[in-house]
Formats: C-alpha cells, sequence, structure tokens
C-alpha cells in the first residue's frame, strides 16, 4: 500500500462508486445520478454494478449517463469461492482504473468490508463509505465486528442525515476518524406543465383510475419496515369518507400479504399495485398526495423525487432536517399510528389549494436545498479533505441543517433530535 497517498492533490480525481446491492432502490437511483453529475463535470467516473440480471437496467442506467458499468460482484452472496474470484477481478480494476477515490455505498449492515480492506491495500485511494440505512436495532457480534473493521479501514463514513449517524453511534458505535453526514439529494431539471398532463392522463388511463378522484401514492419496495400496513389501515379511514384511490408502485415480498390486506379492509377496488417501473416519473405525475409510512426511515430518494416533481408530502418521519417541513413543505403524521396518518393524508385529498401551496413549495426547497449537485459539492468535499478534516458543516455530530448547501443555516438543535431510534 503507498502510504500517505494523496490522491485528488496531483491529478484530477477519478471516482470508482461501488454498489453492495441486492435490490434496486433509492441507494441505486442515487449512485445513477451521482455517477451523472460526477461525468457532467469532467469527471472519470467508474460505476461497480452486481452481476445478476436484475441490475441490468442499472447498468444500462449509468451507461446512459456517461459513465463506466462494470459488472462484479463484491461481496459473499454467491460462496466464499465466488468471493475470491470476484477479489481478482476488483484487483485488476483497481489496475486499469487507478481511482483517487474508491466510494462504496451499502444498506449499513455487513456489506463492503472486503472491497474496503482490497482498496486500501491495493491503492493510494481514498476510501468512502455511505450507508444509506441503520444498523438493526439488535446486531449482533458479527454485525458489530463488521462495522468497526469497515471504519478503521475507511477514509471517512458517510451517514445520509445526522439521525441515521446518531442511531449508526449508539447501536455500532463509530471508529472512524471523520465520520460525515450528506443528506441525499436528486436531480432538480425543470419538467413541463403540459409532460406532466400529459403522464397523468396516460397513467391513469392505463391502471383504470378515476379522472377526477384524488390519488395517494407511495414509490417504495413492498417490504418489511416499510409502513405499508400502517398506510393500507390508514386509506381505508380517509376512503371512508371520500373518494380517492391509492397507488403503490414498486414490488417485493410482501405484495401478495398487502393485496390481502386490502381486501380484508374492504378497499381492494381502490388500491392500485403497479409494479415495478424502470421509470417511475410518469408514475408520480399520476399522484395528487405522496405518502410515506417509514416509522424509522430519513432521506428518502422516493419522496425528494416525489417532492421535485410538485407532490405535496406526508410522512411519518419528521425530524430538524428532513425534507418535508411540517405545514410548509408538507405534513407529518405519528409513525405507526394510521389514525393520524388518516388525519393528514384526508386534510389534502379534501382541499386542493392546500395540494397545490404545499406542493409548490416542496418543490422550490427541494430546487434549492436538496439536488444532487449539492450532494456532489459536499461529497467532493469529503474526497479532497485531508488531515485537517471535514469541513465543519458536514460533521456527523454537527446540529442539524434544515437547509444543506445555504451558508449560516445550520440550525442550533441536538444532534440525534427527534431520533425514533426504537
Amino acid at each position: 500500500m503507498r502510504q500517505g497517498a494523496r490522491p485528488g492533490a496531483e491529478r484530477p480525481p477519478r471516482v470508482l462508486l461501488v454498489l453492495q446491492s441486492t435490490a434496486i432502490g433509492g441507494m441505486e437511483t442515487h449512485v445513477v445520478d451521482l455517477a451523472a453529475e460526477y461525468v457532467s463535470r469532467g469527471i472519470a467516473t467508474l460505476v461497480a454494478v452486481p452481476e445478476a440480471a436484475l441490475f441490468d437496467s442499472i447498468a444500462a442506467r449509468v451507461a446512459a449517463a456517461g459513465a463506466r458499468a462494470a459488472r462484479i460482484d463484491t461481496d459473499a452472496r454467491h460462496g466464499r469461492l465466488e468471493q475470491v474470484r470476484g477479489s481478482v477481478r476488483i484487483s485488476r480494476m483497481f489496475r486499469a482504473f487507478r481511482p483517487t477515490v474508491v466510494h462504496v455505498h451499502t444498506g449499513g449492515a455487513t456489506g463492503g468490508v472486503g472491497v474496503v480492506a482490497l482498496a486500501r491495500v491495493l491503492t493510494g485511494a481514498r476510501v468512502v463509505v455511505t450507508e444509506h440505512d441503520v444498523p438493526v436495532q439488535h446486531p449482533t457480534f458479527g454485525q458489530r465486528f463488521a462495522r468497526w473493521a469497515m471504519d478503521r479501514l475507511s477514509t471517512t463514513i458517510v451517514a445520509v442525515s445526522r439521525r441515521n449517524a446518531a442511531i449508526r453511534k449508539a447501536r455500532v458505535g463509530m471508529h472512524c476518524p471523520h465520520s460525515a453526514a450528506v443528506l441525499n439529494g436528486v436531480p432538480v431539471g425543470p419538467v413541463a406543465a403540459a409532460e406532466r398532463v400529459a403522464n397523468r392522463n396516460r397513467v391513469r388511463a392505463e391502471l383504470g383510475l378515476a379522472g377526477d378522484a384524488p390519488v395517494i401514492g407511495c414509490l417504495v419496495r413492498l417490504a418489511g419496515g416499510k409502513g405499508l400496513d400502517d398506510l393500507l389501515n390508514a386509506f381505508a379511514l380517509v376512503r371512508a369518507r371520500r373518494e380517492c384511490s391509492l397507488l403503490l408502485v414498486g414490488d417485493g415480498p410482501l405484495r401478495e400479504q398487502l393485496a390481502a390486506l386490502a381486501g380484508k379492509l374492504g378497499v381492494a377496488g381502490d388500491v392500485v399495485f403497479a409494479g415495478k417501473r424502470p421509470q417511475p416519473a410518469p408514475y408520480l405525475d399520476a399522484m395528487d398526495v405522496f405518502a410515506l409510512a417509514v416509522p424509522a426511515g430519513s432521506m428518502s430518494i422516493a419522496l425528494l423525487e416525489a417532492m421535485a416533481r410538485g407532490l405535496p408530502p406526508v410522512i411519518t418521519f419528521c425530524g430538524p432536517e428532513e425534507a418535508v417541513i411540517p405545514g410548509e413543505t408538507g405534513l407529518g403524521a405519528a409513525p405507526r399510528d394510521p389514525g393520524s396518518l388518516a388525519a393528514a393524508l384526508e386534510s389534502l385529498v379534501r382541499d386542493g389549494d392546500l395540494r397545490e401551496r404545499l406542493g409548490a413549495a416542496a418543490a422550490a426547497h427541494v430546487r434549492t436545498h436538496f439536488s444532487v449537485s449539492r450532494v456532489a459539492d459536499d461529497l467532493l468535499a469529503c474526497y479532497a479533505a485531508g488531515e485537517g478534516g471535514l469541513p465543519e458543516r458536514l460533521h456527523a455530530d454537527a446540529p442539524a441543517n434544515p437547509l444543506p448547501g445555504t451558508p449560516g443555516a445550520v440550525r442550533a438543535s441536538r444532534p440525534g433530535r427527534a431520533l425514533n431510534a426504537s
């Protein structure tokens, strides 16, 4: 290993983004968007995408963004022998691409340690790890050890919010010399009103949704931990009083269970399961309200995408630096409380003027503070941080910043406030 190398000081950055993925969701979309932003800035970018056919669409989107995609598994998902073979291929990738930054994106459980170790041994690159989720409430010894090893081997550990960073520290500790919070962002280019109307009409006709009745929607993987049973129960309460539909865009292991629950609640005819859609934006345009009932989430990419398209959101994980500021850019509801969620949803279903006001504010807020361009600025600052450490505004234990990207907008509140870290 070339000790003391200072990548980026003598040559332009060369960034290797590594996806530690088992499914397609917000993390994968984030990496595609980030690769596109880097390419637009003239940064040489290579993205390591898992080999399974499931990720063909991600590799295609990376290529369409102008970045290079390498299909390689960087973990032991197919056994230790395959992991060894993958390690040989990764080593060759390092030599061929010569990255100055190796940036691993993981769900935050145990993935990524192997590729991080190889990057430290074989390159002089800065090794950055973004954890897009938090460890489970009661981590095993193996999970704790994996996070300890990851911390020791990495230059910087990045959380997608200070809330996530605080939960991570409480559950498995934080042993990396540099820990940052870089809030998520999405592309925020203008969308013509005519395009949105055309999408709305086409998708509603395709799915058999009534032309005028409000549509509550959600773009989410149908899996545990997403609060989907709470959302269905809340929708049933709203539907009993107001004409509306629920549109779920996504797929996952709970689809049949959720369909059965909709039937039990008597709303099966008003719930549309649209399945996984490679291009979800037109389906967002078909919605009137965006709902995310995740009980303990943070910095949802799908939420930011919906807000960027002018949808008024209702979420159950409001906090001091979430994009939803209750009453200003959306509405909040108590987690794991269908009644509270139903009340917030109904207020938007019945009031078109409120939907319009909050939707416009949501779009403006995301454009200003939660763009992928701002994310790139923050991450490039992490990459460039020398022995002096990270910029103060990015410290994981700094006060929450509800207006990221705005100088002097740091709120004087305790880190981890309103954690809901149950």
